[in-house]
This record gives C-alpha cells, structure tokens and sequence, in this order.
C-alpha cells in the first residue's frame, strides 16, 4: 500500500496485528468505545475470525477479558481509548498479574507530540501499570515500511507467547494521530483480505511440555510415610490431572482450593484444621505444595505450625508464594504435566485412610449443625445448591465468604471446575470475570456472590443480553459485608456498622429489572428446598438472578460451630 493518508496506514499496520493475533490462538477481542482507538476497533471488526464483545465499561470489560483468558488459558485482548479509559484497566491487571492469567492490552493513546501539553484527554500512558505486565512496549506511530509491518508482526506474535509463557498481562500502548478514520475503499479492501484469510488461515496452537520429578525428590518420596499434597489457586492449564495420577501413587491425601477429581481429595479442612489437636495429629513428613499460595486461613495455620522437613513447592509462575516463610524448595513447574513413570511406590495407606476418618467425622457435625437451624443461613445456599448443578457447567465464587463458604459447605462434584480471583482477592468485577469464564468455556456457570460485591459490579449487567450462555448468579443478601465479623473490630458498636459492615438497601429486584434480568427471591429455608436450580438455569439464555435473604446472626453462629469442631 503506498497511500500515505494516516487512516489507510494506520488500518493496514493495525489489521497485521491482528491477523497475527488470530494466527497464534487469540479469538477474543474485548472492546470500550472510544474515539482514539478507532483503527485499533476497526481493524478488530474488520476480522471475521475474531470474536469481538463491546463493553461500555472498561473496569467490567477488563475483568471479561481476564475470565476468557481463565478459563481458555489463551489471551483476550483489551482496546480503549485514551485517558482514565485504561485506567479503569488496573484491579484486572493486578488479579491477571497474581493468578498468571493471560491478558494483552492494546491501549490507543495521542501521538508524542501532544504529550505533556496539556492537551485533551492525554495522561502518561507509559508503563502506567507498573511493574504489573509481563510485557510492555510503546508501539511507535503506524508506518508502511516492510520493516515496520515485520516489527508488527513480530509484536503480535511476542505478546501471545510472553502472555502464554510468562502467565500474565501483556501492555502495548498505541499512539495515534489524526486522521483516525480510513477511506471507505480501504476498508471495504482490507475487509475482503481478512474473508480470504479466514478460509485458508493455519492456526499454531499452544502446546505443552512434560515436567520431570528430579532423582534426589523421587528419593525423598520413596522414603515419605505421611506425605501431603496442597493445591492452591491454579494457573489456567495447570495440569491438575497428573497431580491426581501422583497423589494415587504415593498414597498421598490431597487439600485443594481448586476443583480436582481424585479419591484423595478431602473435603472439610477448611472447618476441622482450625483445631489445634487436628492440626497436631495430621502433620505429614513431606508437603507437596502446587499453584499459588493456599488462601484458607485454617490451612495456613497448619503450614505456619507443622515443623515439616521436606517441603517442596512447585510454582505456576516465577512469582515467589511463600507467606507463611515455610522455607520450601522452590521447583519451576508451570502446570506442566508431570511424567510419572518412575515415580515413587505407594506409602502406607492407613495415612490417608486417617485424614478421610475426621473428613467423615466432620461431614456428620456439620450435617447436624445444619440441620439445627431454621433461619436461612448462608451455609445452607451452598450445602442445598452446589449438589444441584449440572457437571457440565462451571461454578465461579466471589472472594469474602464466599471463597471460604463453599469450601466450608458446598457438595458440588470434583468434576465441576471452580473460578475463584484469589489473585489479589478484591471483590471488584466478579460478575464481570464469570461472564468472562462463561464465554471463554462456552458453558453455562452458576456464580455465588456476597451482597456487597454483586452491587460493586453493576455495570457488568450493561452486558447480559449479549450472553449466549446460562449464567445464574446467587446473591447471598446477608446486609453488607458480614465477614468483617471475624474480626475484634466486630466488638466496637460504635463504628462497625456504620464503617466496616455496611450495610446497604437496594432492592436488588428492581436494580435487574431495569436490565429486563429474570429475578428469584428466596426468603427462608423452605424456600430454599424447593427452589429448582435447573428449571432456572435451562429456562434462561443469558443471566438470571437468584437473591438469597440470609440471616447474617444465625450464618456466623453456624460458621463458628463448624470451627469449633
């Protein structure tokens, strides 16, 4: 192309990346209108490989992106405009950094010379989140030159390998200049390239290594009798299937903050670790430690107690997680898959058998704890409905109490993968990632979120009418943000009401009516028990909103029973 107009230019250069994008697995673009993003847009929906979601908000856009990039381990691309536009962008970035989620922002900003200037709706742009991406480079000004398109090429190709290798967000900043648009002819032109390209485009799927166990680890597990296997929060790909093939084979029980399908796994230590005697009885001899660092404070309690010798920690990034100073062996995994043909023999077996006795014992005190409450508690949400959802769907879970109530109460299958953004734990843009998940899986989901961080996200239900999932979101309405219960701060009559639990009086039935969303009220535990999940979930495309009133008194007693098994 030797037309010089700067919207033809900048078409052609912006439409490479793109097409390179697509070549190398994204399908995903995530957009926020806005002016000076207008040939990153264009050459967005110039592709008709790319699936494209418009989303006025850049907050609730940005968390879209991040559970795409969850739940297909692949990056979403982010574009915005200049300004505070991006800025909305940063509670992502953050979540995305800390759970090494692929995410790629390509954010439009004014050309050089109108920087520091004073002029409209022009901020630093440069690295302005820090040290948070994995990859940030400043784009340069659309060129022509075939130097210029093989950089381009290149970039595009960088960002999705680095995003993919480094597990984490990837910034490019665009700087454009006037004018913005192109002619109609090279639109109509590189629209009709992109339909060929769609036709005869070869794709390079990511692929993945295999993972050794070394010589003097194997040695140490061969000689193991109380070994322990940990999983906290994954990264997306995490091969957790070979974490249950390894735990199978050493005998080893298994507590997990993410969804795995093994005889291993024991339920309920978020409720029988508290007791210090429980702690004392079950300490292991070898800890295996997998993903992030493990979010319960019950099994935190335990990893800061038990004086164990051998502790290794296979990490999802290159991050260092060891909050609790434990001293383990650092081993660069990467969710890679674990080659188990010579992996040690099977320890004793009772070792396992003796963590499912108290995973039994717990499970009848708790269903007697339970069933001794007639209010509707929040405990009871998850024990009544997670056995209700289907195994093909998925299920996302807000940080608060959430995160720790399904582990506490929920009875949903192993099979059933669980989304939680436990990266930085912020109760910002949750429905906003589980709308992400549902798109990026195409499943449907059932979310459970507080009160609180439902209305912190509104502006996700801006999006519902372009879902072409089921996605049920249970609203635990239990007057504002009762984990702060757990605390001393809880004494002060004075304060805490008014400053920490904040309590709020939204009719959450007239908020999602004004967004034509179906809503479910349910008000007590008989309630509850009739509530039929699946009629909901099968009767609606899109979203629908089931608010649970609880008891928030009755729910922390109950808690606090379960603890004090």
């Amino acid at each position: 192309m030797t037309d010089q107009h700067h919207g033809n230019v900048a078409l052609q250069w912006t439409n490479t990346f793109f097409q390179v994008l697509y070549k190398y697995g994204v399908e995903h673009i995530v957009v926020s209108p806005g002016s000076r993003s207008t040939t990153l847009t264009l050459a967005a929906a110039s592709n008709p490989q790319l699936q494209k979601h418009v989303i006025l908000d850049e907050r609730s856009a940005a968390f879209t992106a991040l559970g795409i990039g969850k739940a297909s381990n692949t990056p979403a691309v982010l574009v915005c405009t200049s300004g505070t536009a991006l800025a909305n962008y940063y509670p992502a970035v953050i979540e995305a950094r800390q759970s090494g989620v692929p995410i790629i922002l390509a954010t439009a900003d004014r050309p050089p010379h109108l920087r520091a200037t004073g002029a409209n709706q022009a901020i630093d742009q440069l690295k302005i989140f820090g040290d948070y991406p994995v990859f940030f480079h400043e784009v340069g000004e659309p060129r022509s030159g075939t130097k210029d398109l093989q950089r381009m090429r290149l970039l595009a190709q960088q960002s999705v390998s680095v995003s993919r290798e480094k597990r984490g967000p990837v910034h490019l900043n665009f700087p454009f200049r006037k004018p913005l648009e192109p002619t109609d002819e090279v639109l109509d032109q590189i629209q009709e390239e992109n339909k060929e390209l769609l036709s005869s485009n070869v794709r390079n799927k990511n692929t993945s290594t295999a993972f050794s166990l070394s010589t003097s680890l194997q040695k140490t597990l061969s000689s193991a009798r109380k070994p322990l296997i940990i999983i906290g929060p994954l990264a997306p790909n995490d091969d957790i299937e070979s974490i249950s093939k390894l735990a199978d084979e050493l005998e080893a029980p298994i507590l997990s903050e993410s969804s795995i399908d093994s005889p291993n796994t024991i339920h309920g230590f978020a409720g029988f670790l508290r007791n210090a005697d429980r702690r004392n009885h079950l300490e292991p001899d070898v800890i295996l430690r997998f993903g992030f660092q493990p979010t319960s404070k019950n099994l935190t309690l335990a990893l800061d107690e038990w004086d164990t010798k051998h502790h290794f920690h296979f990490t999802s990034t290159d991050d260092w997680q060891d909050a609790t100073f434990s001293g383990a062996e650092r081993i660069r995994w990467m969710g890679q898959k674990i080659q188990l043909e010579n992996s040690p023999t099977k320890t004793d077996s009772t070792w396992v058998e003796s963590w499912k006795q108290i995973e039994n014992e717990f499970d009848n005190y708790s269903q007697k704890m339970i069933s001794q409450y007639s209010e509707l508690t929040d405990g009871n949400v998850y024990y009544q409905l997670t056995p209700k959802i289907p195994t093909n769907h998925f299920i996302a879970v807000s940080n608060s109490f959430p995160a720790r109530d399904i582990n506490l109460f929920g009875r949903q299958s192993s099979t059933i993968p669980l989304f939680l953004n436990r990266g930085a734990s912020g109760i910002d843009g949750v429905t906003s990632t589980a709308m992400g998940i549902a798109k990026g899986l195409q499943k449907s989901g059932v979310l459970f979120t507080g009160d609180l961080a439902f209305l912190h996200d509104t502006n996700a239900l801006l999006n519902h009418k372009n879902m072409t999932q089921s996605l049920v979101i249970v609203v635990i309405n239990n007057g504002g943000g009762s984990i702060f219960r757990m605390l001393p701060i809880h004494k002060n009559k004075q304060h805490f009401e008014s400053y920490f639990e904040t309590p709020q009086d939204v009719d959450i039935n007239t908020l999602v009516s004004a967004y034509d969303i179906p809503h479910y009220l349910v008000k007590s535990f008989p309630e509850l028990q009739n509530l039929d999940l699946s009629s909901v979930i099968n009767k609606h495309k899109g979203l629908s909103i089931i608010e649970c009133q609880t008891d928030a008194d009755a729910s922390m007693e109950l808690r606090s029973k379960l603890w004090s098994f």
